[in-house]
């Protein structure tokens, strides 16, 4: 007997499989669209503890003459933990809706749920945040709205913007770091765009209106999303419109792909028994991980008519 797929998924359980193209299109998406993928260095990352090697004091060479002792130099190696959480997305339709449009179930399945793991990655990494309720993580996560380094920028002055952000630049190569990439607000990019020559040119003709995932911006790689003030889904915007510095720093990464099972019993997103009201659910769960090895390699940029930020992320 030749097994057929639909004869492979008869048994139990089988019809709680939805196709491996749909789960692959979620996690590309969610890559692809979101900021800190996209500037961080990836890594890649296990279920349990997660630890990345860091170098604490590097060698040093010296130059010595003909005949001359070689000197020694000193090497230490440390670790950086990586903080791993699990960012889980669900839909629930009804079985008519499944039943009589399952195509395009599956299309508004996929792109809903990336997009909220979207959101959930970057709001754990720059604010440590729940984008389901905008509540603080509370695993002891590192995330980067932590950096010391800030730098206000006034809105009402656009002229001046570009000493402020080299001001920035200052702060981080100042303290031996180097400037590698920025994450900016679109309120920022607004500001950035208002800036002018005295004839009247932009001083930034490669900022537009359709903003940007990732993309260069004086020679940075940029991602530009609301996300970076922290203004997604539940949770509430703050007053930093860009976080810049050595995203080499940030370590990313995510243990196998994402599974999305099918739901038909219970009530895992809290709206009531399915079965009892003869609807669907489908679950999606995404095991990251992120690591900041040096938060002093990272300025954050903040309105200064704002309230300011303390770091905290409360």
């Amino acid at each position: 007997m030749t097994i057929k797929r639909n004869d492979l998924r008869g048994g139990p359980g089988g019809d709680s499989l939805v196709p491996k193209n749909l789960t692959a299109d979620i996690w590309k998406d969610a890559l692809e669209n979101a900021i800190v993928p996209g500037l961080a260095k990836s890594t890649p990352i296990i279920f349990g503890d997660n630890e990345v090697p860091m170098m604490t004091k590097r060698p040093a060479a010296s130059i010595v003459g003909e005949g001359e002792q070689m000197k020694g130099t000193d090497m230490e190696v440390g670790s950086k933990k990586l903080h791993t959480v699990k960012a889980r997305a669900g839909m629930e339709f009804t079985r008519e809706t499944v039943e009589e449009n399952p195509a395009h179930v599956l299309d508004a399945l996929a792109e809903e749920i990336s997009g909220a793991i979207t959101r959930q990655i970057d709001l754990a990494v720059m604010h440590g945040r729940q984008a389901s309720d905008g509540a603080q993580l509370t695993g002891g996560e590192q995330y980067l709205r932590q950096a010391g380094k800030v730098v206000q920028i006034d809105p009402s002055s656009p002229d001046e913007i570009d000493a402020a952000l080299w001001e920035g630049y200052a702060k981080i190569v100042d303290d031996r770091g180097a400037m590698t990439g920025a994450a900016i607000d679109p309120r920022l990019t607004a500001i950035l765009a208002q800036a002018r020559y005295p004839d009247g040119r932009r001083v930034y003709p490669e900022i537009s209106m359709s903003g940007a995932s990732v993309g260069p911006f004086s020679s940075l790689s940029t991602g530009v999303g609301k996300v970076v003030s922290g203004q997604v889904d539940a949770s509430e915007s703050t007053d930093i419109i860009a976080i810049a510095g050595d995203y080499t720093a940030l370590r990313f990464g995510h243990a196998l792909n994402i599974p999305v099972k099918k739901v038909e019993y219970g009530d895992p997103l809290g709206n009531g028994d399915l079965q009892g009201r003869d609807c669907v659910a489908y679950l999606a769960t995404a095991h990251i991980g992120w690591g900041i090895m040096d938060l002093a390699k990272f300025v954050r940029y903040e309105l200064a008519t704002g309230n300011g930020g303390d770091g905290s992320g409360e």
